[in-house]
């Protein structure tokens, strides 16, 4: 498509593109029955539309661009990266704030589960680095932590881990990183579909997707399921709409987590460390976000922040973020590496299973795997994944499972999943070696379900 607009012309027929591909992709959902029985949002379907319609595939095939204009996916390329701060901005917007204790106690299992699965991410991989990959096929020792960099951590971090493994004499490893982060954007899309498929299909698991609300829960619920608590008559809101006090706040909110970020970035350079130097804006958003309801709650303006306005800002930016992060990441990177690309998926897609079945409903306890789908969904693909598979699971947000999950990264991101553990993994392997970092990791695994175990035995005694 030979289009002369200027850049943000370009940015703005991003923006009415992928609204078109949208709504043809929730045409295919009504008229294609696998796709709605399988609970596969729309934005899902955008996703690998693009994919098809794109130059990866239609214009692979046909030697051209395929139907998608490089500019548009450019545009697209850079919306994922952006738009998870608004989606974890408004995360503490528009509703009553909890206590640091309620924080915890919502959000621990969460943060104890995750924390095992990317722990047993580092042990699994490490072990299977020093027992086959290796000797067998000479993959670089340091790929021992590459399942957690990539399945949990995602681009952004095999991308921010691309120096340090380059300067190890390692730079192979940030293809293969990539493309298994490509593959998990898939298996925690597909694996975590059929997974929820089966749960709703099975007697012996309580759904919300499929369970009657409670007479309660009926009454807190309106007719298109959003929940309407703190949603009062529009009030006086001193010449802005309700969406754009929202749009406001949670602007706001990322620009103090800016600062934040920035201000940890320049103490720890002071000291002469770059450890934040790759740490993600996003988790910090979730604390921008408590700061301006609490902001508002102290001067008595909270009334003014709509938690329905916040709710749907939300679901737009995470149907786009879906929908743009699929349709713009690479196939090419699958081609490369295939022995460990294998290996490193099977374990990887095997260990969040079972750890699911097994250990989520003894960690999580009441509605667990509401709960548990969507820490699967993150050690499979990144944050927007766990957000996805739990409205898959409980659309109408019946359970606290999306709250408890948002939550949760505030005890987990800064450590796991692209935080301090997983950026300091690399160098202990350089100083260990894959095996001895992989017992480690091992044990901190177990720990972790121990702890999580005795924990929820500890509350259902009660």
């Amino acid at each position: 498509m030979d289009l002369d607009l200027t850049a943000p012309q370009w940015a703005g027929f991003s923006i009415v593109v992928l609204g078109l591909v949208l709504l043809v992709s929730a045409v295919l959902r009504r008229f294609v029955p696998l796709l709605a029985s399988l609970f596969i949002p729309t934005s899902v379907i955008a996703g690998f539309l693009i994919l098809l319609i794109g130059p990866q595939a239609l214009g692979l095939w046909t030697g051209t661009e395929g139907l998608i204009p490089a500019p548009v996916l450019a545009v697209w390329a850079t919306l994922p990266a952006l738009l998870i701060n608004v989606v974890f901005a408004a995360v503490m917007l528009g509703k009553a704030l909890p206590s640091a204790r309620e924080i915890w106690t919502t959000s621990a299992p969460h943060v104890i589960f995750g924390s095992a699965l990317s722990f047993g991410q580092f042990a699994l991989g490490s072990l299977a680095v020093v027992l086959i990959l290796t000797p067998f096929f000479g993959v670089s020792d340091l790929a021992g932590s590459i399942i957690e960099l990539s399945f949990a951590g995602g681009h952004g971090t095999i991308a921010g881990m691309g120096p340090l493994l380059t300067d190890a004499g390692a730079a192979e490893l940030i293809d293969l990183g990539l493309g298994l982060a490509t593959i998990s954007m898939v298996t925690g899309i597909v694996i975590g579909s059929l997974l929820v498929k089966w749960a709703v299909r099975n007697p012996r698991i309580s759904v919300a997707r499929t369970t009657p609300p409670s007479r309660d829960e009926a009454h807190d619920l309106n007719a298109s399921g959003v929940d309407p608590e703190g949603d009062a008559p529009e009030p006086e809101n001193r010449g802005m709409g309700p969406v754009t006090v929202a749009v406001v706040a949670i602007a706001l909110s990322i620009a103090l987590a800016m600062v934040l970020l920035e201000t940890l970035r320049a103490i720890a350079g002071a000291f002469g460390s770059d450890v934040f130097e790759s740490f993600p804006l996003f988790p910090f958003t979730v604390i921008g976000g408590f700061v301006v309801q609490l902001a508002a709650t102290r001067l008595k303006h909270d009334h003014l922040i709509s938690k329905r306005a916040v709710n749907g800002i939300s679901a737009v930016a995470l149907d786009v973020l879906i929908a743009s992060a699929i349709g713009t990441m690479s196939l090419a990177a699958l081609g490369s590496n295939i022995p460990a690309l294998v290996v490193f998926t099977v374990i990887a897609v095997a260990w969040s299973v079972v750890a699911l079945l097994v250990f989520g409903p003894r960690i999580h306890g009441r509605d667990w795997f509401e709960h548990a789908i969507a820490d699967f969904g993150q050690s499979q693909g990144n944050v927007a994944t766990g957000f996805v598979l739990a409205d898959m699971v409980d659309p109408q947000r019946r359970t606290k499972a999306t709250t408890a999950y948002g939550y949760k990264q505030l005890g987990y991101e800064p450590f796991l999943g692209g935080g301090l553990i997983t950026a300091f993994s690399v160098p202990l392997i350089l100083a260990w070696g894959s095996l001895t970092f992989g017992i480690v990791s091992a044990v901190l695994a177990a720990g972790m379900l121990t702890w999580g175990v005795l924990r929820q035995r500890a509350r259902a005694a009660r």
